[in-house]
């Protein structure tokens, strides 16, 4: 049951920062944040997935604004999840995917999080 399902504080939130600052803030119109949870059988899998620029522009941005903002999410959030796979069961992860439209350009990321089905951290 999902009441029954505790996550990690501070696990999510260095995502949907991302997204927010790196894929939407410099998006014109339209910014679309869409969190969602699956309950698998023995994970849950949540999904954060924006519309924004995608990361290849984020990454010639945030180039060119070298010392303004350093990412939270990817070396924290690395180090976090290798101390959660050593001190607990089951497999802690997360995925990036570029979202692409058939024309190969970029709409936006979606961030994969495996959490496993831990009762209480």
């Amino acid at each position: 049951h999902w009441e029954h399902i505790s996550v990690p504080p501070m696990l999510i939130q260095p995502f949907i920062e991302n997204a927010l600052i790196h894929g939407l803030l410099h998006k014109e119109s339209n910014r679309q944040l869409k969190v969602t949870f699956e309950l698998h059988e023995n994970h849950l899998l949540c999904i954060v997935e924006d519309n924004g620029i995608g990361r290849q522009k984020a990454r010639e941005i945030k180039s060119r604004q070298i010392g303004q903002h350093q990412s939270f999410a990817t070396g924290a959030n690395s180090q976090r999840f290798e101390i959660l796979n050593s001190m607990h069961t089951g497999q802690y992860g997360f995925e990036y995917i570029d979202l692409v439209n058939d024309k190969g350009q970029a709409t936006g990321t979606k961030v994969l999080i495996r959490i496993p089905a831990i009762r209480e951290y």
